[in-house]
């Protein structure tokens, strides 16, 4: 028998952590299920945004756990080490979602040369995408030379792509700006660098005093307002307004601000609180919409092809990862002590923008 170990966040409060110990071992697969060993994964500003999400995004429900414990989703590789399925040998090398667990059992389903559908009966009801496990040794658009960038970038450029492609198709709602909060965080950057290529709209960032040098060597943004100078933004035309902090009173002086200028406003994401979105209904301007990256994954293969979506999305992620190469530091560390020191940096937005991390269960 060995031990799977369980690092757990109360649901409720998320500086509340607690690490689990369960007894497993092969003997206990079921016919046509894997074992993964996890062998590291990234965790960055999204991964809290899921965890601030779990409720009412149904993150929480694709790795289960007793109350009020809850197991942040993560982008990781692991290692098959235990199978019952005839077409899923151990040893091979899967990329996709992971529970932050030294172990994960899936159900492959629907299995191809290149990846698999996790059938899991708990997740049969999830987002799609969330499901699927990519084969690493078998796919050839893995590439393994940026294998780092991509457990680090490849999640927040997806959600980026999306959402830079449903504005496109908008036409940007008529706006001659677009204000994106957080602009420091890794998932604006690769939302300012793609619509950048979109569009001649004027991108302006909002982020912490702290971060403006930063912003400007990255040159992504045609400006920089920080959160004590959005007086700045009462100057500004027809705009958009792209909520990555999830800041109630961000959102509320961006539209009061603005008001009837602000075309259209949506939320992506929670790197610093849970937003209530519903008091949009009370904002000056458009009520703000949440974008749900799933959905716009499945409307975007059904418009585009899903041959023409795989080479769209590697031509822009293969220009995004060598831009980045220029201002992104990726730093490894492993154990329980580091996991929890890097959980407790990015929570309260302790980690410099110009650094991702990459962990282990193991000590490094």
């Amino acid at each position: 028998m060995t031990a799977r170990f369980d690092f757990l966040v109360d649901r409720n409060d998320l500086d509340r952590t607690s690490w689990q110990e369960v007894e497993t071992g092969t003997d206990t697969l079921e016919p046509g299920q894997v074992r993964l060993a996890h062998k590291r994964f990234a965790f960055t500003s999204n991964n809290i945004t899921y965890a601030r999400c779990g409720e009412i995004l149904s993150y929480w429900r694709y790795f289960r756990a007793a109350d009020p414990w809850g197991s942040i989703p993560v982008w990781g590789i692991g290692q098959a080490v235990g199978s019952r399925h005839d077409g899923i040998a151990e040893g091979e090398a899967i990329y996709g979602y992971f529970p932050m667990s030294s172990h994960l059992v899936v159900a492959p389903d629907q299995v191809k040369t290149t990846g698999f559908l996790d059938a899991s009966a708990h997740r049969a009801a999830l987002p799609r995408t969330y499901n699927e496990y990519i084969r690493i040794d078998r796919d050839p658009s893995y590439d393994k030379t940026i294998a780092d960038a991509h457990l680090v970038l490849r999640p927040l450029f997806g959600l980026a792509f999306f959402l830079a492609h449903f504005l496109d198709d908008a036409k940007f709602f008529g706006a001659a700006n677009a204000i994106i909060s957080s602009a420091s965080s890794k998932t604006a950057m690769s939302l300012a660098f793609q619509m950048r290529r979109l569009s001649p709209i004027r991108i302006i960032g909002l982020s912490a005093d702290s971060n403006s040098n930063f912003l400007k060597t990255s040159k992504l943004y045609d400006a920089i307002f920080s959160y004590e100078s959005m007086g700045a933004l009462t100057d500004l035309g027809p705009s958009l307004f792209i909520d990555i902090a999830g800041n109630d009173g961000v959102r509320f002086e961006v539209h009061r601000r603005l008001g009837d200028r602000l075309r259209y406003s949506c939320g992506v994401g929670m790197t610093h609180a849970l937003p209530d979105l519903a008091a949009g209904k009370n904002l000056p301007g458009p009520a703000p919409e949440f974008f749900f990256t799933p959905k716009h994954i499945l409307a975007r293969r059904e418009a585009w092809g899903a041959d023409e979506l795989r080479r769209r999305l590697r031509l822009e992620w293969q220009a995004f990862v060598a831009h980045a190469q220029s201002w992104l530091k990726i730093d490894h560390s492993g154990g329980r002590a580091a996991i929890e020191h890097v959980y407790a940096q990015v929570l309260h937005g302790k980690r410099s923008p110009d650094r991702a991390d990459i962990l282990a269960f193991e000590t490094m």
